[in-house]
């Protein structure tokens, strides 16, 4: 097995995972207008930041395999390495709840909609593509 077909394998794994993840959080930040509320799913927020660095980093890692064997696409490689470290250093910040505002619940989402973007470029023409939506 290359190591294309390897890491995109083994990413693929931790993708959805990740999707999930920023999905619940996405969700959790309708509670932002009831104090009461958000602070009973805080829990969840929680442990969804903590999944997400750990996940984040393990993205940024599968990808820059990929960047250094020059796996195609190389420039969704690139752009999925970047979003790992970039979702790393964001929630790595978050720490407390008041860091969770509309703005975090916002950027979550834009997390989401560049790694499902970027992930349906890495799979575009193969069986993963199909079987990892």
């Amino acid at each position: 097995m290359d190591i294309h077909s390897y890491t995109l394998k083994s990413i693929m794994g931790v993708i959805p995972l990740v999707e999930q993840h920023l999905s619940e959080m996405v969700a959790i930040g309708a509670y932002l207008s009831d104090p009461e509320k958000l602070r009973e799913a805080w829990v969840k927020t929680d442990y969804c930041r903590e999944c997400l660095k750990r996940h984040s980093g393990e993205i940024s890692g599968f990808a820059l395999e990929c960047i250094r064997a020059t796996c195609d696409p190389v420039s969704a490689w690139r752009d999925l390495h970047n979003l790992g470290s970039e979702m790393y250093d964001f929630f790595e910040a978050k720490s407390s709840i008041e860091d969770y505002t509309t703005k975090t619940f916002e950027q979550a989402q834009q997390f989401l909609t560049r790694l499902r973007n970027t992930r349906k470029r890495l799979t575009e023409g193969s069986e993963d593509h199909i079987t990892h939506i």
